[in-house]
């Protein structure tokens, strides 16, 4: 909040991860059969059409937030279960890919770019990695639960996903009391593909 460049950076990361993580969903309930989204006015990659208002102030204050979900319909779709999943994947799958682009860039631009650059996209690849990885958390309402619906009965994951809040809660409960929740299942596996993508060379540079 004191550095304005840093501030404008990370807001623009975000922004982009989170626009491209819920179009991409959107995107391809439309094409597997479910014409909710676009109902909705989120087959879009206008920023405005994904935030979530309170989500977002506390993104840019707190640095953990939310965005607004995108409804799926599983009936409209042509396998519901299937699709639901390919569906939740779509979010993730998005945010590694723009990961692997900005990253890609910053290796390429890094002899010649500016500090205020290097780290604009430097973020840009991290943000995407941690938007990803957390949404691959197997509980409900994040995508990683339409993993979890695949592997374990019906019946069992219906009274695991009606509790799949309060699990979340607890878990940022948790991480607000010091215990490295986050750290471990989010951030560790997030610096190990952030190092690979942008290289130990460039590391040292920023």
């Amino acid at each position: 909040m004191t550095d304005p460049w840093a501030f404008f950076a990370f807001a623009v990361a975000l922004l982009v991860a989170f626009s491209f993580h819920e179009a991409a969903h959107a995107f391809v309930s439309l094409k597997l059969g479910d014409n909710t989204a676009l109902d909705d006015g989120r087959v879009t990659l206008n920023p405005l059409a994904h935030l979530d208002p309170l989500g977002t102030i506390f993104l840019l204050t707190l640095g953990f937030g939310w965005g607004k979900p995108v409804r799926i319909n599983p009936n409209n779709l042509k396998n519901p279960r299937i699709g639901s999943l390919i569906s939740a994947l779509a979010g993730p799958l998005a945010n590694l890919t723009l990961a692997i682009i900005f990253g890609l860039a910053l290796r390429f631009l890094h002899p010649f770019a500016s500090a205020n650059l290097s780290s604009l996209l430097s973020l840009m690849v991290f943000i995407n990695l941690i938007l990803m990885i957390f949404n691959l958390i197997p509980i409900p309402p994040l995508d990683g639960s339409n993993i979890l619906a695949l592997l374990i009965p019906a019946q069992s994951y219906h009274k695991f996903a009606r509790n799949g809040t309060y699990f979340l809660l607890s878990l940022i409960l948790l991480s607000f009391l010091g215990v490295p929740v986050f750290e471990t299942i989010v951030y560790a596996p997030a610096t190990w593909i952030y190092r690979l993508i942008i290289g130990t060379q460039i590391l040292e540079i920023l």
